[in-house]
């Protein structure tokens, strides 16, 4: 849905609140991780990505009949939600059977379906909205919410802890909803997510500027790119350190940065997607392994939540940011674009100053 979200929100007279599509939703997530990472420990992963996909299929299909910008911005809160669940039990799941030193290349493979996924959604976005209009987007959200739902079902669970139903079961005390031992990788989550909350915004926008009729064409580039590195990156995250992927992620989307901001053609704009995609590539599946390997065994979703919960805050505030210095004018796109190059210039900083801190890899 989101390539036409922020057209949407426009044509509702709502031009100055575009950056609340994403800062609401994730703000929502951000609020249910806790609670999703400690569901997912005391009544196993599968229950807590039930929730997410179920919340996703019913806000989905509640989009057309709320058509006020408030009711539309209630209804992106809320469908945070989906995404404070989903994701913390899906990657707790598929870290409990990946062994040891292999962490590195299983998070590759398995953050390639979250990329195939948005990628395409992306992609086909415009065409469905141009053919069904926006309620026909919604509708078709929903309904990959329930093929989703029904793949959830073949899911078997290994790990499945045995508890008692109660309120303290479910609601997180303060030391349960972070976990310090993954502080390393959540800072770069936060810096990377910060990032891509800025792409999500501009993107849409700066491709009309070009005159791309596909305002998501550049997702299925990034896509691409960032299918043929993930693999092999995880790989190397394994056998070079997480720290070094990070590095080269980091550079690449430097360079990616730069061209973004200069770019004048659809042709410069889609080059540059293609590198931000390998930059991505590097770094998704090294932070994830990074994060389960800190992580504590006995509270493992309260790690990968942590790690989540950065990922939620830094889109928000790519957004927010987006918004003050982009501000619905064409003028502003490169130095919007040249501040997401400020922050990768940030996290090597960072990976410089903790090079020698304890952490694994």
């Amino acid at each position: 849905m989101l390539p036409e979200l922020y057209d949407y929100i426009t044509s509702l007279g709502g031009a100055d609140e575009k950056w609340l599509i994403m800062s609401l939703w994730t703000l929502a997530a951000a609020i249910t991780r806790p609670f999703s990472g400690k569901i997912a420990d005391n009544f196993g992963r599968k229950s807590t990505i039930f929730i997410g996909v179920i919340v996703s299929i019913i806000i989905s299909f509640m989009y057309p009949f709320f058509t006020s910008i408030t009711a539309f911005l209630t209804l992106r809160f809320l469908h945070g939600f989906s995404t404070g669940f989903q994701p913390t039990g899906a990657t707790a799941l598929v870290s409990d059977i990946i062994p040891q030193g292999k962490r590195g290349e299983a998070m590759g493979i398995f953050s390639m379906t979250t990329s195939i996924g948005f990628g395409l959604g992306n992609y086909f976005s415009t065409a469905i909205f141009q053919h069904y209009q926006i309620n026909g987007l919604f509708i078709a959200s929903g309904l990959c919410g329930i093929i989703a739902l029904s793949l959830v079902l073949l899911i078997k669970e290994e790990k499945k802890p045995k508890v008692n139903f109660n309120v303290r079961n479910i609601i997180p005390k303060w030391n349960e909803i972070i976990a310090p031992e993954v502080l390393q990788p959540t800072i770069f989550m936060f810096i990377t997510a910060t990032i891509a909350g800025i792409y999500y915004f501009i993107v849409p926008d700066f491709s009309t500027h070009l005159g791309m009729e596909e305002k998501g064409i550049f997702w299925l580039f990034f896509t691409f790119t960032s299918l043929g590195t993930r693999f092999l990156a995880g790989k190397a995250a394994d056998k070079y350190g997480y720290r070094n992927n990070i590095l080269v992620g980091l550079s690449i989307e430097i360079i990616s940065g730069i061209l973004c901001a200069y770019a004048t053609t659809p042709f410069e704009f889609l080059f540059a997607a293609s590198l931000f995609g390998i930059g991505g590539g590097m770094m998704t599946p090294a932070i994830f392994a990074w994060t389960a390997d800190l992580a504590n065994p006995a509270f493992k979703g309260r790690g990968i939540g942590t790690m989540f919960i950065a990922l939620e805050l830094g889109i928000a505030l790519g957004s927010l940011v987006t918004q003050n210095i982009y501000n619905n004018n064409t003028d502003n796109f490169k130095l919007t674009f040249l501040f997401g190059v400020l922050l990768c210039v940030i996290g090597l900083a960072y990976l410089w100053y903790t090079k020698n801190r304890k952490a694994i890899n």
